[in-house]
Protein backbone atom coordinates (compact mmCIF):
# COMPACT_ATOMS: atom_id res chain seq x y z
CA UNK A 1 0.00 0.00 0.00
CA UNK A 2 2.85 2.30 0.83
CA UNK A 3 4.08 2.01 -2.51
CA UNK A 4 1.23 2.41 -4.02
CA UNK A 5 0.14 5.42 -2.39
CA UNK A 6 3.96 6.68 -2.69
CA UNK A 7 3.93 7.14 1.37
CA UNK A 8 6.16 5.28 4.23
CA UNK A 9 5.44 2.51 5.60
CA UNK A 10 5.00 3.95 8.39
CA UNK A 11 2.64 6.58 8.09
CA UNK A 12 0.16 3.46 6.71
CA UNK A 13 0.90 1.26 9.86
CA UNK A 14 -0.09 4.88 12.01
CA UNK A 15 -2.87 5.38 9.66
CA UNK A 16 -4.09 2.30 10.12
CA UNK A 17 -3.78 1.61 13.68
CA UNK A 18 -5.09 4.58 14.31
CA UNK A 19 -2.16 6.36 16.12
CA UNK A 20 -2.55 9.04 13.51
CA UNK A 21 -5.18 11.07 12.03
CA UNK A 22 -4.07 11.94 8.22
CA UNK A 23 -4.49 15.21 6.15
CA UNK A 24 -6.22 15.57 3.08
CA UNK A 25 -3.20 15.10 1.21
CA UNK A 26 -2.74 11.71 2.57
CA UNK A 27 -6.26 10.53 2.36
CA UNK A 28 -5.97 11.60 -1.51
CA UNK A 29 -2.84 9.51 -1.98
CA UNK A 30 -4.13 6.46 -0.12
CA UNK A 31 -7.10 7.08 -2.58
CA UNK A 32 -5.88 7.43 -5.57
CA UNK A 33 -4.16 3.56 -4.67
CA UNK A 34 -6.67 2.09 -4.14
CA UNK A 35 -8.83 3.24 -7.24
CA UNK A 36 -11.88 5.18 -4.72
CA UNK A 37 -12.49 8.25 -4.77
CA UNK A 38 -11.33 10.26 -1.67
CA UNK A 39 -15.04 11.01 -0.65
CA UNK A 40 -14.86 7.56 0.59
CA UNK A 41 -13.05 8.55 3.61
CA UNK A 42 -16.14 10.89 4.48
CA UNK A 43 -18.16 9.84 7.61
CA UNK A 44 -20.92 7.82 5.67
CA UNK A 45 -24.70 7.28 6.74
CA UNK A 46 -25.65 3.79 7.92
CA UNK A 47 -27.23 2.97 4.14
CA UNK A 48 -24.05 5.08 2.43
CA UNK A 49 -21.53 2.44 4.45
CA UNK A 50 -23.26 -0.74 4.05
CA UNK A 51 -23.09 0.19 0.01
CA UNK A 52 -19.58 1.13 0.78
CA UNK A 53 -18.47 -1.99 2.39
CA UNK A 54 -20.36 -4.20 0.10
CA UNK A 55 -18.60 -1.98 -3.13
CA UNK A 56 -15.22 -2.50 -1.02
CA UNK A 57 -15.46 -6.37 -0.50
CA UNK A 58 -16.00 -6.60 -4.24
CA UNK A 59 -13.11 -4.27 -5.17
CA UNK A 60 -10.89 -6.46 -3.35
CA UNK A 61 -12.11 -10.09 -4.78
CA UNK A 62 -11.18 -8.28 -7.61
CA UNK A 63 -7.46 -6.79 -6.39
CA UNK A 64 -3.88 -8.84 -6.15
CA UNK A 65 -0.92 -7.42 -4.74
CA UNK A 66 2.39 -8.60 -6.74
CA UNK A 67 5.36 -8.54 -6.47
CA UNK A 68 7.67 -6.55 -8.87
CA UNK A 69 11.43 -6.32 -9.41
CA UNK A 70 13.25 -3.44 -10.92
CA UNK A 71 14.82 -3.71 -14.87
CA UNK A 72 18.23 -2.19 -14.45
CA UNK A 73 20.41 -4.40 -16.68
CA UNK A 74 19.34 -6.18 -19.62
CA UNK A 75 19.09 -9.62 -17.72
CA UNK A 76 16.50 -8.31 -15.00
CA UNK A 77 14.29 -8.15 -18.58
CA UNK A 78 15.94 -11.00 -20.52
CA UNK A 79 15.31 -14.02 -17.68
CA UNK A 80 11.79 -12.81 -17.23
CA UNK A 81 10.16 -12.05 -19.78
CA UNK A 82 8.37 -14.57 -22.29
CA UNK A 83 5.36 -14.79 -24.09
CA UNK A 84 2.01 -13.11 -22.34
CA UNK A 85 -1.88 -13.48 -22.84
CA UNK A 86 -1.57 -10.06 -21.94
CA UNK A 87 1.17 -7.02 -20.48
CA UNK A 88 -0.28 -4.22 -18.38
CA UNK A 89 1.75 -1.04 -18.89
CA UNK A 90 0.92 1.08 -15.56
CA UNK A 91 2.70 4.61 -15.75
CA UNK A 92 0.19 6.72 -13.86
CA UNK A 93 2.62 7.25 -11.41
CA UNK A 94 4.97 9.18 -13.91
CA UNK A 95 4.25 13.13 -14.32
CA UNK A 96 7.13 14.40 -15.98
CA UNK A 97 6.78 14.52 -20.01
CA UNK A 98 10.37 13.36 -20.57
CA UNK A 99 9.60 10.48 -18.27
CA UNK A 100 6.69 9.87 -19.64
CA UNK A 101 8.20 9.85 -23.18
CA UNK A 102 10.52 6.99 -22.03
CA UNK A 103 7.62 4.97 -20.86
CA UNK A 104 5.91 5.14 -24.21
CA UNK A 105 9.16 3.63 -26.02
CA UNK A 106 9.20 0.77 -23.61
CA UNK A 107 5.17 0.23 -23.86
CA UNK A 108 6.21 0.41 -27.66
CA UNK A 109 9.30 -2.03 -27.14
CA UNK A 110 6.58 -4.62 -25.48
CA UNK A 111 4.03 -4.58 -28.57
CA UNK A 112 6.84 -5.48 -30.91
CA UNK A 113 7.87 -8.10 -29.01
CA UNK A 114 4.49 -9.59 -28.74
CA UNK A 115 4.52 -12.51 -31.15
CA UNK A 116 8.26 -12.53 -31.82
CA UNK A 117 10.17 -13.39 -28.21
CA UNK A 118 9.02 -16.76 -28.53
CA UNK A 119 10.51 -16.97 -32.15
CA UNK A 120 13.28 -15.02 -31.43
CA UNK A 121 17.04 -16.49 -31.34
CA UNK A 122 18.83 -16.07 -27.83
CA UNK A 123 21.01 -13.14 -29.41
CA UNK A 124 18.08 -11.55 -30.82
CA UNK A 125 16.20 -11.84 -27.45
CA UNK A 126 19.72 -10.74 -25.39
CA UNK A 127 19.73 -7.52 -28.11
CA UNK A 128 16.11 -6.47 -27.40
CA UNK A 129 16.56 -7.02 -23.50
CA UNK A 130 19.53 -4.73 -23.87
CA UNK A 131 17.63 -2.09 -25.76
CA UNK A 132 15.05 -2.29 -23.04
CA UNK A 133 17.06 -1.92 -20.06
CA UNK A 134 18.76 1.41 -20.99
CA UNK A 135 15.62 2.95 -21.39
CA UNK A 136 14.71 1.94 -17.97
CA UNK A 137 18.23 3.29 -16.67
CA UNK A 138 17.04 6.49 -18.05
CA UNK A 139 13.94 6.35 -17.10
CA UNK A 140 15.79 5.54 -13.54
CA UNK A 141 17.84 8.33 -13.61
CA UNK A 142 14.68 10.97 -14.05
CA UNK A 143 13.50 8.91 -10.63
CA UNK A 144 11.27 6.43 -11.89
CA UNK A 145 12.42 2.79 -11.70
CA UNK A 146 10.98 0.51 -14.07
CA UNK A 147 9.40 -2.55 -12.06
CA UNK A 148 8.25 -5.68 -13.91
CA UNK A 149 6.83 -9.03 -13.18
CA UNK A 150 4.52 -12.08 -14.42
CA UNK A 151 1.25 -13.12 -12.18
CA UNK A 152 -1.22 -15.15 -13.33
CA UNK A 153 -5.24 -14.48 -14.19
CA UNK A 154 -8.12 -16.66 -14.52
CA UNK A 155 -10.19 -15.78 -17.18
CA UNK A 156 -14.00 -14.22 -15.82
CA UNK A 157 -15.86 -16.39 -18.74
CA UNK A 158 -14.14 -19.26 -18.86
CA UNK A 159 -12.93 -20.34 -15.39
CA UNK A 160 -10.80 -22.62 -16.44
CA UNK A 161 -8.69 -20.65 -18.60
CA UNK A 162 -5.83 -19.01 -16.84
CA UNK A 163 -4.05 -16.13 -18.52
CA UNK A 164 -0.11 -15.23 -17.97
CA UNK A 165 -0.03 -11.18 -17.59
CA UNK A 166 3.20 -9.29 -17.40
CA UNK A 167 3.27 -6.15 -15.97
CA UNK A 168 5.36 -3.03 -16.20
CA UNK A 169 4.66 -0.72 -13.85
CA UNK A 170 6.80 2.55 -13.47
CA UNK A 171 7.09 3.68 -9.35
CA UNK A 172 8.76 7.17 -7.84
CA UNK A 173 12.24 6.73 -6.61
CA UNK A 174 11.57 5.18 -2.84
CA UNK A 175 13.17 4.78 -0.18
CA UNK A 176 14.46 1.46 -0.94
CA UNK A 177 15.11 0.50 -4.59
CA UNK A 178 14.53 -3.31 -4.23
CA UNK A 179 11.76 -5.38 -5.13
CA UNK A 180 8.33 -3.61 -4.30
CA UNK A 181 4.44 -4.49 -4.88
CA UNK A 182 2.12 -3.47 -6.91
CA UNK A 183 -1.71 -3.67 -6.99
CA UNK A 184 -3.33 -4.97 -10.25
CA UNK A 185 -7.36 -4.48 -10.98
CA UNK A 186 -8.05 -8.33 -12.26
CA UNK A 187 -10.28 -7.18 -15.07
CA UNK A 188 -11.81 -9.38 -17.79
CA UNK A 189 -8.78 -9.13 -20.15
Amino acid sequence: MADAAGLTVRTIQKVESERHSPDVQTLRSIARAIGFDVAVFDKPTPDQEKRQQEEMKRALRQTALVPTSPIRKANDFYSRNKAWHAILINTEAIEADDALALAASISEWMDDLDGIWEISTASQRLDYASSIAALCQELEALDYPTHFCSFRQQHMRDKGALWDVGLISFLPKAEHDGDRYGLVTLDDP
